[in-house]
């Protein structure tokens, strides 16, 4: 039992160290993202892309004509995140409307998933409650 609460332990102390590595390197350059001009559902073409300053990664999602989902990957400017905007094709018609969702670490405009590390610590603590409570019982 104790073998297994300092695996759990040092897992913690070494996600922690690589999530402080990540912020550094956030610092030290401009922000990458994902680039996709056009998708749909899910399936989009990717190249990755360096922001300005003042600009963040987006993962932008509208449907047009309530049928076809559309997917777009990019940078944005910090204010733009998180509004709907009309995407238009010829003057005064829209096809879709696109919300961005926004975030600012490197490459994080995959999708809405929870990073591996995350995943593996819950997954750890899960089996540790799970073994404990067994061993009081």
């Amino acid at each position: 039992m104790r073998g297994l609460m300092l695996c759990v332990f040092a897992l913690a102390m070494l996600t922690a160290s690589a999530d402080e590595d990540d912020q550094e390197e956030q610092r030290e350059g401009p922000l990458q993202c994902f680039r996709c001009d056009l998708g749909f559902w899910d399936a989009c073409y990717t190249t990755k892309t360096n922001c300005n300053i003042g600009e963040k990664c987006y993962t932008g999602r509208g449907k047009a004509g309530d049928v076809l989902e559309v997917k777009l990957l990019g940078c944005v400017k910090a204010k733009e995140c998180e509004l709907v905007t009309n995407v238009e094709l010829f003057s005064n018609t829209t096809i879709y409307m696109m919300t961005r969702h926004c975030c600012d670490t490197h490459f994080c405009n995959t999708g809405h998933t929870l990073p591996l590390n995350t995943l593996l610590s819950l997954s750890l603590t899960t089996i540790t409650m799970i073994l404990t409570f067994n061993r009081i019982q």
